[in-house]
């Protein structure tokens, strides 16, 4: 990530008229008070991880770990030097050091700050920093699972699991030295959010928004996900970062094409709430996630991308040239498509496909 080109702004147009968010109309809010539709409100009446026993193994494991009682800010600043630049660093390295894939930094603007939470309660916006933390999906699960089964949300609690445990770690420890810190991480259930994670993600320089709607990363592509610390640690933020993704996304529809629900658009960006963006069908997309009788969330955006590949040395010399050419662009995404990137590779599997129906467990579908 050090080599990739910073820039003053993000690549997404951000203007002064975007407005807070509140957490109770996000897709499970949604679907939840029927805006979906009354087949949709059915199915979200039981929390898709609880459907498959492997992530509902997940899921009770990061419950438990959201509910640890956050230890006092020490009373007194620990002695060591507050210069920014220092602890910026000192905080990024202790976040690999819990094995954490990507660390980055930004101030979180008012936008990013939910206005209410998922009880109705308002949320104050407060000036603090990020700490942002990045975890790799798994690679092999992904190229594994077809989207109708029951990896969706496996793979991505593996590393919502990963998560929360760095994000306490972090939290805690920046507590006790002195400074105020709130951990921010897991699936919707988990309920410890009060800031949306994409504009911190764009803001820290952690990729591009991408036509899937969301940002991009240059070595993970769509195959993460982050949590974050936010703080009054001072530190020094990092800058967004340019890969020329904006015209590689104008010209690749791979994400679109593969998208089971047709919720990806295939046209060109529009502005929504104040910002540029290839604006995601989110209702069709929780609609076909919610009411998937074979699964959870399918995942086919994240796998089908072609900038989702493993980070292996032929890939990552691919991606240097990506960066720096508009006709190694067209070449790859061409190239992606003869390839059929994203195919399924049912021969990695190695779970089973079951789901629980009356309390019992059953082959899915």
């Amino acid at each position: 990530m050090e080599r990739i080109r910073r820039v003053d702004r993000p690549t997404t147009l951000l203007t002064e008229t975007i407005q807070r968010i509140d957490a109770r109309n996000t897709a499970y809010g949604l679907a939840g008070r029927g805006d979906y539709g009354p087949a949709v409100q059915r199915a979200v009446a039981t929390p898709l991880p609880d459907k498959i026993p492997f992530s509902a193994a997940q899921k009770q494991v990061v419950e438990h770990l959201s509910l640890l009682e956050a230890n006092p800010v020490a009373r007194k600043v620990a002695p060591i030097p507050h210069d920014p630049e220092l602890l910026t660093r000192h905080i990024k390295a202790a976040g690999y050091f819990l094995k954490a894939d990507i660390m980055a930094t930004c101030q979180v603007p008012e936008s990013a700050y939910y206005s209410h939470d998922r009880h109705g309660n308002p949320i104050e916006a407060r000036t603090q920093n990020a700490i942002v933390i990045v975890m790799a999906k798994p690679w092999q699960a992904m190229r594994a699972s077809t989207g109708s089964d029951g990896m969706g949300d496996p793979i991505s609690f593996q590393a919502y699991q990963h998560l929360g445990l760095v994000a306490e770690t972090l939290a805690n420890y920046v507590r006790r030295l002195g400074w105020d810190a709130s951990p921010q991480y897991g699936p919707s259930f988990v309920d410890k959010y009060v800031v949306l994670m994409p504009p911190l993600l764009l803001l820290a320089g952690v990729g591009e928004v991408s036509r899937a709607g969301i940002v991009l990363n240059p070595y993970l592509g769509l195959g993460y996900k982050a949590a974050a610390v936010l703080t009054d640690m001072p530190l020094v933020a990092d800058q967004p970062v340019d890969f020329g993704l904006q015209r590689f996304c104008q010209d690749c529809r791979i994400c679109a094409e593969n998208c089971p629900s047709q919720a990806i658009s295939a046209g060109g960006k529009v502005m929504y709430n104040g910002y540029e963006t290839w604006k995601l069908d989110t209702r069709r997309c929780a609609s076909f996630n919610f009411t998937n009788k074979r699964g959870t969330m399918c995942n086919r955006c994240v796998k089908s991308c072609p900038w989702s590949l493993p980070r292996t040395a032929p890939h990552n010399l691919v991606r240097a040239m990506l960066v720096r050419s508009r006709l190694a662009q067209q070449i790859a995404i061409r190239a992606a498509y003869l390839l059929g990137t994203g195919q399924d590779q049912p021969g990695e599997k190695w779970w089973f496909d079951l789901q629980y129906a009356d309390h019992e467990l059953r082959p899915a579908g």
